[in-house]
C-alpha cells in the first residue's frame, strides 16, 4: 500500500478538530487528577493514622486499575448509580482524573518530602502559621521538584486519552477511526495522529527533561 500524502493533507483538519477535543478533555481529566492528588498527598501526611491510611489505600487502590476499565465502569455504570445522564467526554474526564490522583498523589507526596528537613525544622522554630509554613516554605520548592514529574504525567494522560473513542468520544484517534472506515485505508489517518501526538507531546519531553536537568543542577548546589 502506498502513502498517500493527499490524503493525509486532506483529512489534517478533522484530526485537527479531534485534537482539540482530545487536549480538552486532558486538561479537565489532568485537573481533577491534580487537586485530587494533592488532597490525597495532604491528608496522607496527617497525624490521624485512620486518615493517613486511608488515603494510601485510596491512592493504590486507583493506580491499580486500568484506565481503559475505569472508563468502560465510569460510562456503562456510573450514570446508573448516580441516577444521570452523562456524557462521554464528561465520564472520560472523571475516569482519568480518578486514576490520575493516584498517581498525582505520589508525585506530591515525593516532592513534599524532599524538602529539606532543615527548611521544616526553621520555620517551626520561627513559630509561623502552619499555612503559612506550607504557602511559602514547602508548596513552592515542592512544586520546583515535581515539575518534571507533572509534565511527564500530563502527556501520559494526553496518550491516554485516545482510549476515550471506545466510547464513542470524537477525540483524534476517533477521529482517524472514522476516516479510516470510509475505505478501509487507516495508514494514512493513523500516521496522522501519530504525527500530531509527537509535535504536542516531543516538545513537553523536552522541557521536562531540561526542567530535571535545572533542578538537579541546584540540588547539586545546595
Amino acid at each position: 500500500m502506498n502513502f498517500d500524502v493527499s490524503l493525509l493533507f486532506g483529512i489534517l483538519p478533522e484530526l485537527a478538530r479531534g485534537l482539540l477535543t482530545t487536549l480538552f478533555v486532558t486538561t479537565i481529566a489532568f485537573t481533577l487528577a491534580s487537586l485530587a492528588g494533592l488532597a490525597l498527598a495532604l491528608c496522607s501526611r496527617s497525624k490521624v493514622g485512620m486518615l493517613q491510611r486511608t488515603t494510601l489505600m485510596i491512592g493504590s487502590v486507583a493506580r491499580s486499575i486500568p484506565e481503559l476499565v475505569a472508563i468502560f465502569w465510569t460510562y456503562y455504570c456510573l450514570p446508573n448509580v448516580v441516577g444521570l445522564q452523562l456524557s462521554g467526554e464528561v465520564c472520560g474526564a472523571l475516569a482519568l482524573g480518578a486514576i490520575g490522583a493516584g498517581y498525582m498523589s505520589e508525585i506530591v507526596r515525593g516532592g513534599i518530602m524532599a524538602v529539606p528537613t532543615g527548611d521544616w525544622e526553621a520555620a517551626t522554630a520561627l513559630a509561623l502559621p502552619r499555612w503559612r509554613i506550607w504557602m511559602r516554605i514547602v508548596l513552592p520548592q515542592a512544586l520546583s521538584r515535581m515539575r518534571p514529574a507533572i509534565l511527564n504525567y500530563f502527556t501520559d494522560v494526553m496518550k491516554n486519552s485516545t482510549l476515550l473513542a471506545g466510547i464513542g468520544v470524537a477525540d483524534v484517534a476517533y477521529a482517524a477511526y472514522l476516516s479510516g472506515a470510509q475505505d478501509f485505508r487507516y495508514l494514512e489517518p493513523l500516521t496522522g495522529v501519530a504525527i500530531l501526538f509527537f509535535l504536542v507531546v516531543f516538545p513537553l519531553s523536552q522541557l521536562s527533561r531540561r526542567l530535571s536537568a535545572a533542578e538537579a543542577i541546584v540540588t547539586r548546589s545546595l
